[in-house]
C-alpha cells in the first residue's frame, strides 16, 4: 500500500484489530510489545523536576536557630523511568533551601541535610498518563509526593558533603543514617534575626527543593531539578506558611529577578562539572554613587567555588564590601569562615576569596552545590553589563578549565561628555552611546544563547517556549538549548509579544531612530522590515536579510543582470545552481513521495517512500518525523533515529500509548545552501510547514 506523502501515515496504539482508513494504520495491542518506561532506545532519559512545593513544617527553636521542613512532589517529565531503588546508592536525594529578598538584596538563609527517597509512587501532578514504575523506580509523566514530614524525618537525612551533584553519585549506606536529635538537627535551620519582622520590614521569604539522582545527571538533565516557592513568616511564632504557586524547574535565585525591576540573571556552564546562576542588580544611591548586589548560586557544581572576583573602572572608590554565606551544621565538616572582599585599586579589581585553597584545607570555605552566596559593594561610578570570574575550588582533571565567567551588572564609567569612550555603550551610557551595539552573552540581551544553556526554562526573556510535560510537547524558541527546539519562524515563537527573530538591544534597537549599524535586517523595529526577496540585484545591499546579495542571492538567478552562462562546476547547471563550486549540487530536492508503512509485532514500524523526481543533487539524505496529532508538525513533533539517512527506508521501535496515534512524514535534504526539501501539501492543497531535525 502506497500513497503521496501529503497524505501522511500514522500508526494507532489501540484499537480493536487492524484497519486502513485514509492512510491512518492502526494496530491492535498486541504491538504494544516495548516497555515504555525502560531506558533501552537512543536518546531516552529521565528528567526529574519539582512539580510543587506543597508543604512546610515548623519544629520551633534550639536556641536562636529555628526548625522547618519543606514538602515536595517530584515528577518525571522524561522519556524512561528513573530510578528510585531504597537501600542502595540508586534513589534521589533531596535538599531544602531558605531565601531572602530584602532591600534589593537576595540572601540564602538556611540549608537541611539530604532527604533520602524510598519508594515511588505512581501519581499524575504534572502530565497525565502516568507508567507506573512499581516503587522502585519513578515512571514516565508520573509524580510523587514527600510530605513535609517525611522530608524532615531525622533518620532519613544524610550530609550534603558525600554527594557528587554532577554524576549523582554517592556512597551507601550514607553517613549518620538513623541517627536523630533535637528538634532542628539535620532540618532546613534560619537564625532568628533573619526572620524578626522588626528587623526585616518588607522582606519577602521563598523555600526551594532540589533533586539529585544519578541517572538524571548522567543524562544532563539535571538543570531544572530545583523549583522555589513564596512563604509568610508568622511575626510572633516564626512558623512559616505557603503562598503563590511553585515555580517549577527555577532555582530560587530567580526569584529576585520575578519580585524586583532590574535585575539580571545569567549561568556559568564548566565543562565537565556543572553550572553556576548568576543574578546582579545596581542601585542609584544618588550623587554618582551606585550599590551593586551580586548573587551565585551553585546549582550542581562538585568542583565548586572561591572566588569571585570582577573588574572596575581605573579610579573608581569601592566602600561597604559585604558577603554573606549560609551556615553548615549538625556535622557537615566544612569550614564557614566567611570570604574576604578587597578591592585592589592598582589592578582595578574587586573580589571575594576564600581564606583557603583546597590544597590548604579540602574542607574550607567553598561554595557548594546546592549552596548560594551574596556579594556587595558601593562605588562612585554607574553599571553596565561586565564580565566576573569564579575561580574553581577541587582540582580537575589535566586539562579541565580553573576557572569560568559570565555577565553581569557592575561599575561602568558614562561620563556624559558626548563621546563613547572605552567601557561605555548604549545600555550604559546612552547619552554617549546611541547607535553602538551592546555586549551580548547574558540573559537578557535578545539573544537565545545555545553556548550559554540558554533555553525556556532559565532565560525566558530570550527563549520563548514550553518545557514541561511529556517530551513530545516540549519546545524551546530560537537558537537556545533545551529539549525540543525550534525555529524562529515557529508560529509559537512569535505569539505573546515575543519575537525570537529580532534582538530588541541591538544598537540601541528601539529608538525610533535608524541610525549606527542599524538595518532592517539587525533593527527592523527601527529600519523597517525587510523585503520577502532581493530586490534590487546590483545594489549590493541584502534586500531580503537572508545572508546573499544581488546575483549571490539565488531570488536573482534568472534575472539579465547575473545571467553569465558559465557552468563553474560542470554539472551542466550555468545559471541558477546553488552551488556553482560543487559538481554534487545544483538545486533544492522536491518531495519525497509515496510514503507508506508495514508493522512487525515486537520489531516496529517500517517506513518506506520514493526519492524526490528532481533531488536537485547527486545524493540525498532524509529525515523522518512523526507526532502524535495530524496538524502537529510544529508543535509537537519529534525526529525518528535513523541509522542510514541516505536510503529510502526507516524502522521506528516506539510505539503509540494506547488510545493514541503516530503520524509521519519524510523530508529529502541535500548539500545546497538552505537545501531543505518540501513536505508536500495538506488536504487544504497548501504547502504544509513542519520542523526541521537538528
Amino acid at each position: 500500500m502506497g500513497m503521496k506523502n501529503r497524505q501522511h501515515f500514522g500508526v494507532a496504539g489501540k484499537l480493536a484489530g487492524a484497519l486502513i482508513i485514509a492512510g491512518l494504520v492502526a494496530l491492535a495491542p498486541a504491538a504494544l510489545a516495548q516497555d515504555p518506561n525502560l531506558c533501552d532506545q537512543p536518546g531516552e532519559a529521565p528528567d526529574v523536576i519539582v512539580g510543587d512545593l506543597h508543604q512546610v513544617n515548623s519544629y520551633g527553636n534550639v536556641g536562636e536557630i529555628y526548625g522547618y521542613s519543606v514538602g515536595t512532589v517530584s515528577c518525571n517529565v522524561g522519556s524512561c523511568w528513573l530510578d528510585w531503588i531504597s537501600e542502595t546508592n540508586e534513589h534521589p536525594v533531596i535538599a531544602q533551601n531558605m531565601y531572602r529578598l530584602k532591600d534589593g538584596r537576595f540572601e540564602q538563609l538556611g540549608q537541611s541535610w539530604l532527604k533520602h527517597g524510598f519508594f515511588a509512587l505512581s501519581q499524575e501532578l504534572c502530565n497525565e498518563g502516568c507508567v507506573a514504575g512499581g516503587g522502585s523506580h519513578l515512571g514516565v509523566n508520573c509524580s510523587d509526593p514527600y510530605s513535609a514530614s517525611l522530608n524532615g524525618q531525622q533518620n532519613r537525612l544524610g550530609p550534603r558533603f558525600e554527594v557528587n551533584p554532577t554524576t549523582g553519585q554517592f556512597p551507601y549506606p550514607f553517613t549518620y543514617e538513623g541517627e536523630t536529635g533535637d528538634k532542628i538537627y539535620k532540618r532546613l535551620q534560619v537564625h532568628q534575626d533573619d526572620l524578626d519582622p522588626t528587623l526585616n520590614a518588607g522582606a519577602l521569604y521563598f523555600v526551594e527543593g532540589q533533586y539529585i539522582t544519578h541517572d538524571d545527571a548522567g543524562a544532563d538533565q539535571d538543570d531544572n531539578n530545583a523549583s522555589y516557592r513564596r512563604i509568610n513568616v508568622d511575626p510572633s511564632t516564626y512558623n512559616i506558611s505557603l503562598t503563590g504557586s511553585t515555580s517549577r524547574g527555577k532555582s530560587a535565585l530567580y526569584a529576585w529577578a520575578e519580585f524586583e525591576a532590574g535585575v539580571s540573571t545569567g549561568r556559568i556552564k564548566i565543562p565537565g562539572d556543572g553550572t553556576y546562576i548568576l543574578g546582579s542588580n545596581v542601585i542609584d544611591l544618588g550623587g554618582g554613587w551606585s550599590r551593586f548586589e551580586f548573587a551565585v548560586q551553585n546549582m550542581n557544581s562538585h568542583r565548586a567555588a572561591e572566588a569571585f572576583w570582577m573588574p572596575v573602572p581605573a579610579g573608581t572608590t569601592v566602600t561597604n564590601i559585604g558577603f554573606r554565606d549560609v551556615d553548615y551544621h549538625s556535622g557537615e565538616p566544612f569550614d564557614g569562615t566567611d570570604w574576604v572582599g578587597t578591592h585592589d585599586p592598582v589592578g582595578n579589581i574587586v573580589s571575594w576569596r576564600s581564606t583557603q585553597t583546597y590544597d590548604e584545607n579540602p574542607n574550607a570555605n567553598a561554595l557548594r552545590w546546592g549552596t548560594m552566596y551574596s556579594f556587595w559593594f558601593d562605588a562612585d561610578v554607574g553599571g553596565g553589563y561586565t564580565d566576573v570570574t569564579l575561580d574553581l575550588f577541587r582540582p580537575g582533571d589535566v586539562g579541565d578549565p580553573i576557572s569560568g565567567s559570565g555577565l553581569v551588572i557592575a561599575p561602568l564609567p558614562c561620563n556624559n561628555n558626548g563621546i563613547c569612550e572605552p567601557g561605555e555603550t548604549c545600555t550604559n551610557c546612552l547619552s554617549d552611546c546611541t547607535g553602538q551595539i551592546p555586549p551580548t552573552g547574558f540573559c537578557g540581551d535578545g539573544i537565545c544563547d545555545v553556548d550559554l544553556a540558554e533555553d525556556c526554562v532559565n532565560c525566558a526573556a530570550d527563549c520563548a517556549g514550553v518545557q514541561s510535560g511529556n517530551p513530545g510537547n516540549r519546545y524551546c524558541c530560537g537558537a537556545g538549548g533545551g529539549q525540543g527546539p525550534v525555529t524562529c519562524q515557529d508560529p509559537r515563537c512569535t505569539e505573546g509579544g515575543f519575537d525570537c527573530g529580532t534582538t530588541a538591544a541591538e544598537a540601541c534597537c528601539g529608538d525610533d531612530v535608524c541610525d549606527g549599524v542599524e538595518d532592517s535586517c539587525s533593527c527592523a523595529a527601527d529600519c523597517g522590515a525587510p523585503l520577502e526577496s532581493e530586490l534590487v540585484c546590483n545594489d549590493g545591499i541584502d534586500d531580503d536579510c537572508d545572508g546573499q546579495a544581488d546575483c549571490g542571492d539565488l531570488d536573482c538567478c534568472t534575472d539579465a543582470l547575473c545571467i553569465d552562462g558559465i557552468d563553474g562546476d560542470g554539472d551542466g547547471v550555468a545559471d541558477c545552481d546553488c552551488d556553482d563550486g560543487n559538481n554534487q549540487v545544483w538545486a533544492t530536492p522536491g518531495e519525497a513521495t509515496d510514503l507508506s508503512v508495514s508493522h512487525d509485532v515486537g520489531v516496529g514500524t517500517t517506513l518506506d517512500w520514493v526519492s524526490p523526481v528532481a533531488s536537485g543533487s547527486v545524493s540525498v539524505t532524509y529525515e523522518t518525523l512523526r507526532t502524535g496529532t495530524p496538524d502537529g508538525w510544529m508543535l509537537a513533533v519529534e525526529c525518528v533515529p535513523d541509522g542510514d539517512p541516505s536510503d529510502t527506508t526507516n524502522l521506528d521501535t516506539e510505539n503509540p500509548d494506547p488510545d493514541l496515534v503516530y503520524y509521519y512524514l519524510v523530508r529529502a535534504s541535500n548539500a545546497c545552501p538552505e537545501g531543505v526539501g518540501p513536505l508536500g501539501q495538506d488536504s487544504g492543497n497548501a504547502e504544509r510547514t513542519g520542523a526541521s531535525c537538528p
